[in-house]
């Protein structure tokens, strides 16, 4: 779901497209059934422009959530994991996100899916995309 009224970024679009690819692969890697689903708004009152990703995948205990966006930190590590990967994507996107004066943020439940969030400060002065 794309909100048609969402502002110019001023961002790197290859850092950019980085982010989302990296969390749209996550998202698919771990969603064996449901779906996978990206939106963006424009906060316009809080100069925040907020990129969402969500799955209905197995989620991600608290535990982990307090540490997947650290260089090399998975939510399993060790040779139990079937999942392929070093750890860095979630850390890329966080550092993307701080290099374009934003954040990252990360809801999840287990059993239920996970949404994580690239938010941005984005004021508008650029003016809105074309639809």
């Amino acid at each position: 779901v794309v909100d048609l009224q969402l502002p110019l970024f001023p961002g790197d679009a290859h850092k950019c497209t980085q982010l989302v690819y990296n969390l749209m692969t996550n998202a698919c890697k771990f969603t064996e059934t449901g779906h996978v689903a990206m939106s963006a708004r424009w906060l316009k009152d809080q100069d925040r422009l907020e990129l969402d990703v969500s799955d209905t995948g197995r989620g991600i205990s608290k535990e982990a959530q307090k540490r997947i966006f650290q260089p090399f930190e998975q939510e399993q590590n060790g040779d139990a994991r079937s999942f392929q990967g070093v750890g860095l994507g979630l850390a890329v996107c966080s550092e993307i996100a701080t290099l374009h004066n934003g954040q990252m943020c990360v809801r999840s439940d287990l059993g239920i899916g996970t949404t994580f969030t690239a938010s941005f400060f984005c004021d508008g002065k650029l003016g809105l995309a074309e639809a």
